[in-house]
């Protein structure tokens, strides 16, 4: 996998530390050419941690990392029931420009807005980098983080997705509510 010139510090981490961190927790080994950006990520069966699907995890985190999250949001990929969506915008929308600042400035909204917005209500984790739109999220989550972005990514005004998002969580909400109160008879 390559990642971003911009993005192998933060992969590394300060002393090393981030990368040191998946390795331990995952029971794998990074190697990264800091020079071409060029990552592969191998097994260490001999590792206490290590699980045969574990690399497919570090790959999600790295590739996390590498779409512009903080490698404490990506670490949630850790999890067994969260999960990591990628929009690539030049596959969705073409190559112009103009097209693809204007979908990542709406799905930002204005000051943020949005964005927050998204991150609330659909209680998930969203970047904007470069031509993309990520989103972590637990399964439930992501799927109503996925239709939201894809709404945006169609023109769908903001009230109209807020609406959407504030409906689907009230309802997540009461549900949990239903649950925790439940009389047993």
């Amino acid at each position: 996998m390559k990642i971003g010139k911009n993005r192998i510090a933060v992969l590394i981490g300060k002393d090393g530390k981030t990368k040191i961190e998946i390795e331990e927790k995952l029971g794998v080994k990074i190697n990264l050419d800091s020079k071409l950006g060029n990552c592969e990520i191998l097994p260490q069966p001999k590792n206490p941690n290590y699980m045969p699907l574990n690399v497919f995890t570090a790959q999600k985190v790295v590739n996390a990392i590498n779409r512009g999250f903080n490698p404490t949001k990506a670490m949630k990929l850790l999890e067994e029931n969260f999960d990591l969506e990628i929009f690539n915008l030049l596959k969705i929308i073409g190559k112009s420009d103009k097209r693809i600042t204007r979908v990542k400035g709406r799905v930002i909204g204005r000051n943020g807005e949005m964005r927050r917005g998204l991150e609330k209500f659909a209680e998930s984790f969203i970047s904007v980098y470069g031509k993309t739109i990520s989103i972590i999220a637990d399964y439930d989550n992501l799927q109503i983080a996925r239709k939201a972005v894809s709404m945006l990514i169609n023109g769908m005004p903001h009230h109209v997705v807020l609406k959407f998002l504030e409906d689907k969580y009230n309802l997540k909400k009461k549900e949990q509510f239903k649950q925790m109160y439940k009389p047993e008879f």
